[in-house]
């Protein structure tokens, strides 16, 4: 079977559990205090060449959650784009913390400066929730992918309106695969993001970056209360250290991204140009009688169900010859 069902299908990199099997018999300290996580730390501060606070996360939703919520009094709200990963795939996470997540309608799934100053405006001020968190995904829930111009322009809004600027990086290892924007470059211009993990070779986890001052204060007290401190975070800890000690959290991407080229230009020489296709997510129209045929020899998720549009999902250990049998299979359709 060919799989594109996701990025995070796999146990990780191999390289994880050597490493893992050569210290497997020593003891470390927990709650993410531990020379493991230190490590891993250090490798990421060289990357992002500016001081933050480095806290290691679960995984996604838990990021999120944490991310969003921290700093917010009770009638403060997110923004966030209508198809943004917190407004349909997290269960009301956010919403559960008792914050609303207001959204904007995108033709793309990337919101737009105009369109977050018109929405402002158009508050009333004690009557309505107050917008503190701007929330954009990169890259977005459709595969899509911010231009380092386009974030910095949301990030001097953010800054002019007295906003926090948050960045769902579940997928920011794909994002930089396809647009060249360096760690360093995406630290300058926002106040918290996420390093993926999960989704680019990790066993699991995420890297918490938080850039502002004012959210560092007190972050981890917030995640031991909403249950997101693990004990044994060294595991995390250890991925992101193998990950980034010789640049397989970059090749992981890159190989992913490589990937997702050959199966965008597949698709187009038999005339089937995708909805989405800038990144590792590539979204095609389909129909019912084709999604039973194709699912026979292939996997993948049926992300519109009503419109029979497919998600085809490429990682670090999608092959060529994967692609082609997909391909193959579409020409028998």
């Amino acid at each position: 079977m060919n799989n594109f069902l996701n990025d995070y299908k796999d146990f990780g990199n191999r390289e994880i559990y050597e490493k893992i099997e050569k210290i497997f018999d020593k003891n470390t300290s927990g709650y993410g205090k531990d020379e493991i996580s230190d490590r891993a730390r250090e490798l990421l501060k060289k990357e992002i060449k500016r001081d933050c606070d480095i806290e290691f996360i679960s995984g996604g939703t838990a990021a999120n959650i944490l991310a969003t919520t921290f700093n917010l009094r009770p009638y403060e709200a997110v923004l966030s784009a209508q198809t943004g990963h917190i407004t349909h795939h997290e269960t009301g996470s956010v919403e559960a913390t008792g914050h609303k997540v207001v959204t904007i309608n995108t033709e793309d799934g990337k919101l737009k400066p105009e369109k977050i100053k018109e929405l402002l405006d158009s508050q009333s001020e004690e009557i309505d929730v107050e917008i503190k968190l701007i929330y954009i995904s990169n890259t977005t829930e459709v595969g899509t992918v911010y231009t380092l111009d386009e974030i910095k322009e949301i990030y001097e809004l953010a800054k002019e309106n007295n906003l926090y600027l948050y960045i769902d990086g579940a997928r920011i290892a794909h994002a930089m695969a396809a647009s060249g924007v360096k760690l360093s470059e995406i630290a300058e211009n926002c106040d918290i993001f996420s390093l993926g993990g999960t989704k680019n070779g990790a066993i699991f986890g995420e890297a918490m970056i938080i850039l502002n001052d004012d959210l560092k204060k007190n972050f981890r007290s917030y995640m031991k209360q909403r249950g997101a401190m693990m004990a044994k975070s060294f595991l995390i800890g250890i991925s992101f250290e193998t990950l980034f000690e010789d640049g397989l959290y970059y090749r992981n991407a890159d190989h992913a991204y490589k990937m997702s080229r050959i199966l965008v230009e597949g698709l187009k020489e038999i005339g089937r140009e995708p909805l989405f296709g800038e990144s590792n997510q590539v979204f095609i129209k389909s129909s019912p009688e084709e999604i039973e045929k194709l699912s026979e020899e292939n996997i993948f998720e049926v992300d519109n169900k009503k419109e029979s549009i497919i998600r085809l999902v490429t990682d670090y250990r999608t092959s060529e010859e994967e692609i082609k049998g997909f391909i193959e299979g579409m020409k028998k359709c």
